[in-house]
């Protein structure tokens, strides 16, 4: 990993001694689209190696219109901030049980992910899945800058080309299992390099045993990047409202279905 490694360290140590980051700010003069230049970046969560990656867009934050990182600094050195992020779902959930909280996003990808039976979930303790779906996976972030909003209208093909060509020099560094792109946005941003595309359209189960009105939407891909293939998914309807609890289970379980096809 240490093409993806060089990179974050490159913005961590610029970080840490001017307190931003000079690609975030030229991406949000490109694009228009604020990014948080004076927060830390987050450019994964959990195992590098991972034979499972999970790819979303971006960390949602609040928009920092500061011009420069407020307080004390959080992390000593690179080696603590990449242990940190490596070990993410620990350091929240692993904690005293009075401490814990769980988030609403992370409850999501285990119910998204407990179909694929691509990790060592636990029956009954939600506290250790919410752990493991986070640490035993490789969560992939497009962009790491921190925004409230992402804008598809402003983050063009051409102005994302360098973070779309590190995720995938990051995919390809080792064998996965899944590879699950999730947003629907990912169909126009990987279209140079699918090879082949097929779409799939279904009705989801809901609690009550009845039919989901809309359909969800998943697409099974053949990638080719530096003359290598490999199949990934496209979970488009992954940040769908109402799809939560065994809803998105469901759907969880017909993208794997599909993907395994």
């Amino acid at each position: 990993m240490a093409d993806l490694l060089s990179v974050i360290k490159r913005d961590f140590d610029e970080f840490h001694s001017s307190g931003k980051i000079e690609r975030a700010k030229a991406l949000t003069r490109i694009t228009g689209m604020h990014m948080n230049h004076n927060e830390y970046p987050e450019y994964f969560f959990g195992d590098l190696n991972a034979k499972f990656v999970l790819v979303h867009l971006m960390p949602k934050q609040n928009d920092n219109l500061d011009a420069t990182y407020q307080g004390e600094l959080k992390f000593q050195d690179f080696t603590d901030y990449v242990i940190y992020y490596q070990h993410f779902g620990e350091n929240h959930y692993g904690k005293s049980l009075k401490n814990r909280r769980k988030s609403i996003f992370d409850t999501k990808q285990v119910h998204f992910i407990r179909p694929f039976n691509a990790l060592n979930l636990s029956a009954d303790d939600e506290f250790v899945n919410l752990q493991r779906v986070i640490d035993d996976k490789l969560q992939l972030e497009l962009v790491p800058f921190g925004s409230s909003s992402f804008k598809t209208d402003l983050m063009t093909h051409e102005a994302l080309q360098p973070y779309i060509e590190l995720l995938l020099d990051t995919i390809i560094k080792t064998d996965r299992d899944y590879v699950i792109f999730c947003g629907k946005v990912f169909e126009s941003l990987l279209r140079a390099r699918i090879v082949k595309k097929e779409d799939y359209s279904f009705k989801l189960i809901k609690a009550d045993g009845s039919l989901s009105k809309n359909n969800a939407k998943f697409s099974r891909l053949i990638l080719r990047y530096k003359g290598q293939e490999f199949k990934a998914g496209i979970a488009h309807s992954f940040a769908q409202q109402g799809l939560t609890g065994a809803v998105m289970e469901d759907y969880g379980k017909k993208c794997c279905e599909r993907y395994d096809q």
